[in-house]
């Protein structure tokens, strides 16, 4: 349980593997795929992780993506056939998906956001858990999957994500990203079709955010924390 507020040590924190998958928390500032501009990044550094753990020459295909900001739970598989079948699936079923994020201003309460994004429907739920006079952690559940949608949603209604500079939120240079943390993930196996649910710790910079400006102390964000691990949304129904 206290593991939901460790830190991330130095090398991949592995949160589910088997010779199927890979679940990893990602570090906020870790881009997903090799780019021009990026020295090194997730796919290739989980590459580079499973050849030495096996022994030969291994690949790390992502199934699903998170903004390089963002940190939290990602999941690959371990081969290109394993990597489709997990993509019918988001495609699909979708991931059950509950984000954690600091973001400007005070939200008291429950609220949904149903704005459209690229002419596309988009949906966010969210959820107040604790806030200040200038801070408020959520919880935020993405109902659809468009690109930046929590993002572009909260900075929508003028509460953008802490740190978030590119959608108006104030700069924070004590976070290698901002203040958006994918928290837990529930999939199905692709094999078994077992359920299985993922949580992801928080980075210690977002839980020193969290308990330096949203008006809550250690102890309380670990009972949140214990709750929204294990809290019914709609994802799960």
């Amino acid at each position: 349980v206290t593991s939901l507020l460790s830190n991330p040590p130095a090398t991949l924190d592995i949160l589910w593997q088997d010779d199927r998958l890979l679940a990893i928390n990602k570090p906020a500032g870790l881009a997903m795929h090799p780019a021009a501009e990026v020295d090194e990044n997730l796919a290739d550094v989980a590459s580079a992780w499973l050849s030495g753990h096996s022994g030969h020459q291994c690949r790390a295909y992502p199934v699903n993506r998170l903004d390089r900001g963002t940190s939290g739970a990602v999941l690959l598989a371990t081969s290109s056939s394993n990597a489709g079948v997990m993509g019918r699936q988001v495609k699909e079923e979708g991931l059950g998906k509950l984000y954690l994020a600091v973001v400007e201003g005070t939200i008291k309460g429950d609220g949904r956001i149903d704005e459209p994004l690229d002419g596309k429907e988009s949906s966010t739920s969210f959820y107040s858990l604790a806030c200040s006079s200038t801070h408020t952690l959520i919880l935020a559940e993405p109902l659809t999957g468009r690109t930046h949608q929590i993002r572009r949603h909260l900075s929508g209604i003028g509460h953008p994500v802490a740190g978030d500079i590119r959608y108006k939120a104030a700069p924070l240079p004590a976070l290698q990203g901002f203040a958006l943390h994918s928290f837990r993930t529930v999939l199905l196996h692709p094999v078994t079709g077992d359920e299985i649910t993922i949580t992801a710790p928080l980075p210690s910079a977002i839980r020193s955010l969290i308990t330096g400006f949203c008006g809550i102390d250690e102890s309380g964000l670990l009972e949140l924390l214990i709750e929204v691990a294990t809290r019914k949304v709609a994802a799960d129904a």
